[in-house]
C-alpha cells in the first residue's frame, strides 16, 4: 500500500482492499464478531470444519495479525480513493469492536483461544494482546476508531507489563506468557488440527520475537499516547 501510494498512483487499492473483504465474507463469524484462523477454500485439510471449510478456533494472534495488517494498511491510504479508504476502516472498527467484547475486564488482556475464556487451560496471552492494544492505540491516535480504544489499549499494555513483565536477578527484564508457535496442518511429523486443545499444548515462552517485537510496536504507541497527554512518564 506504500509503495501503491507513493509511486503507482494508487492503482492498486483496489486489489489490496479486496483482500480484506475476503477474509471478512469468508472468515467472519456474525454471532461470536471474530475472524477464525484458518479457511480451505478447497475443504480438505485436515484441521476443517468439513461443511465450511474453516478452521475450528479463533486464536488470538492471528486475531491480531490481521488488526495490525488493517490500521498499518489504513496509515498509508489516501483518502482520495475514497472508497477504499473508508471500506477499510468500517472492516477495522467492526473488528476492534469483536476483539474488545472478549477481553478480561480484570487483567485486561485477551486469552490464547479467545471465546472461551473459562474453559480449563486457557491463559492470558502476550503477544496476541500486545497486536490487539498496538491497533487500537494506533487506531485511535490517527482517527479510525473512537477515542475509547485508547485507554483500552494503553490499560491492555500496561495489563501485560503487570501479568508478565519480569524483573530477573541481574536486573534485566523478561517477557513471558508468549504463545511460541500456533499453525495449521502438518509440520515435524505432527498434525495440527485446530482444536483447543491443540493451542493449548504449544510452548508458552520467553522474550520470543513474536512477544518482544510487538511489545516495542505497543511501548511506541504507548508513549505516543502519554506524549499527547502531556504525561512525563
Amino acid at each position: 500500500i506504500r509503495y501503491e501510494t507513493e509511486f503507482n498512483g494508487k492503482r492498486n487499492y483496489a486489489d489490496i482492499f479486496k483482500h480484506f473483504v475476503n477474509v471478512r465474507e469468508n472468515m467472519f463469524d456474525e454471532n461470536k464478531k471474530l475472524h477464525y484462523h484458518g479457511w480451505d477454500t478447497a475443504k480438505k485439510c485436515s484441521w476443517i470444519v468439513s461443511e465450511t471449510g474453516l478452521s475450528k478456533n479463533f486464536w488470538l494472534r492471528a486475531i491480531g495479525w490481521h488488526l495490525m495488517a488493517m490500521v498499518d494498511t489504513l496509515e498509508y491510504m489516501s483518502e482520495e480513493i475514497f472508497n477504499e479508504y473508508r471500506g477499510l476502516q468500517i472492516l477495522f472498527k467492526e473488528a476492534i469492536r469483536g476483539i474488545d467484547q472478549y477481553r478480561d475486564l480484570e487483567k485486561d488482556m485477551w486469552y490464547q483461544v479467545v471465546d472461551k475464556q473459562t474453559e480449563t487451560g486457557n491463559y492470558l496471552e502476550t503477544s496476541g494482546s500486545l497486536m490487539v492494544a498496538y491497533s487500537m492505540m494506533k487506531g485511535a491516535r490517527l482517527g479510525y476508531i473512537s477515542e475509547k480504544y485508547s485507554e483500552i489499549g494503553k490499560k491492555a499494555f500496561e495489563g501485560v507489563c503487570k501479568e508478565y513483565l519480569e524483573e530477573k536477578d541481574n536486573g534485566s527484564l523478561a517477557l513471558g506468557g508468549i504463545c511460541l508457535v500456533a499453525g495449521l496442518g502438518g509440520f515435524n511429523g505432527e498434525n495440527r488440527d485446530g482444536s483447543y486443545e491443540y493451542y493449548l499444548s504449544e510452548p508458552v515462552v520467553e522474550d520470543d520475537v513474536k512477544g518482544s517485537g510487538i511489545f516495542l510496536m505497543a511501548y511506541s504507541e504507548y508513549l505516543y499516547l502519554n506524549k499527547i497527554k502531556g504525561c512525563d512518564e
